[in-house]
């Protein structure tokens, strides 16, 4: 019973700590929404957001790329055969040039995986 005991207390001890080590980030929509301030220069996500130099992202999950009606996309975006979901979109803002090269987005990227993900949660949040 004692070695069982030992066995748990290891295991749970080995949980924890590579959790603790993996930098387990809840994502955080108020911090997205911080995070979206280096996006308002060329994206609204509000509903029924006017187009500006970038498409409106208000329910950009789910929406193929490159197809919002009413902006003037690269052939790279039509072409690209993307859906955004959370994976596509987050290996997208890591790096747009190289996710999508020939597109016309300007922004490098952002390095930080805790940006992606709380970013993601924002434009989730104004996507309801």
């Amino acid at each position: 019973m004692a070695m069982i005991r030992n066995w748990i207390r290891a295991s749970v001890g080995a949980a924890l700590s590579i959790a603790a080590s993996s930098g387990a980030h809840s994502a955080d929509a108020a911090k997205g929404e911080r995070v979206f301030q280096q996006c308002k220069t060329c994206h609204t996500v509000e509903k029924g957001g006017k187009m500006a130099v970038g498409p409106n992202l208000y329910r950009v999950l789910g929406r193929k790329a490159g197809a919002l009606e009413g902006f003037s996309y690269s052939e790279a975006m039509r072409s690209s055969g993307l859906v955004w979901d959370e994976t596509s979109l987050a290996e997208y803002l890591k790096d747009p040039r190289k996710r999508i090269p020939g597109n016309k987005m300007v922004f490098a990227g952002l390095k930080r995986q805790e940006q992606i993900d709380d970013l993601i949660a924002y434009l989730t949040k104004m996507s309801d």
